[in-house]
């Protein structure tokens, strides 16, 4: 459900925006800044700072590595992408009515019997593929309907997904993308709308990179820092002059 009230960018309520992010800034100033508070009361600021800062990314590093690559972490048959989720594959309509135009891609104009379109068959991926494309064109067309009608999906009297019937479902190719055209109806009466469709295939894993590439970044730019913080650190143990004590804080 898309909230009446969504933040800039975000297809999430602002209240739940705001109380997630709350909820992870308090989380990380509680464990992580007690945490540094320790390293600093025995190493000293900078000191302290710098060993935590190197052994969070290096945590992160291991944990979104894990995320993107699996390793086999759960057995043999270990999936990949374990992190938080992109946008998933799915069905994109880019035209729609009683008589559309063929948008984007010009097969659309021969749908739903010329080239390149073919009746999808009863293997498992054509099986899974109509599924998918009657639950976009199903979710597209209840989205629009309650639009017009000022409501949301779980409001009373809203248009369900449910209440759509997909049919002549056809499936074709263009420039390597695969596309789709169906037809669908409202159960309770009214025309029938012609969907033109495109496969995107989404970005699953682009938080599990983002957090694998932001660790390692923050790895390379602290550790050389810690490396000579602690040669200084070996001189004055070793007979050198210590720098002032200011405190833990």
């Amino acid at each position: 459900m898309i909230s009446a009230e969504t933040c800039i960018g975000f297809e999430i309520g602002c209240e739940t925006l705001v109380k997630g992010g709350l909820t992870v800034v308090v989380a990380f100033v509680l464990f992580v800044g007690s945490i540094l508070l320790l390293l600093s009361a025995v190493f000293g600021r900078r000191m302290g700072y710098l060993v935590l800062a190197v052994a969070f990314f290096g945590w992160t590093a291991i944990l979104a590595s894990l995320w993107t690559f699996g390793y086999w972490s759960q057995g043999p048959d270990t999936p990949v992408n374990l992190g938080p989720r992109g946008e998933d594959a799915t069905w994109v309509v880019e035209a729609a009515g009683t008589q559309p135009e063929p948008a984007k891609y010009e097969a659309y104009a021969s749908y739903p019997g010329g080239e390149p379109w073919r009746v999808p068959g009863t293997n498992d991926n054509d099986t899974a593929s109509v599924q998918s494309v009657t639950s976009a064109a199903q979710a597209f067309l209840a989205h629009r309907a309650n639009e017009d009608l000022g409501l949301e999906i779980h409001a009373l009297g809203a248009v369900q997904t449910a209440d759509f019937v997909v049919q002549d479902i056809r499936f074709g190719t263009e420039e390597e993308v695969s596309l789709a055209g169906a037809r669908a109806y409202f159960s309770g009466g009214g025309p029938v709308v012609t969907l033109y469709m495109r496969h995107d295939s989404g970005s699953v894993n682009r938080y599990s990179w983002m957090f694998l590439i932001g660790s390692l970044i923050g790895l390379a730019v602290h550790l050389p820092l810690l490396d000579r913080a602690e040669r200084k650190r070996k001189e004055v143990l070793t007979g050198g002059t210590a720098p002032p004590w200011f405190g833990p804080a």
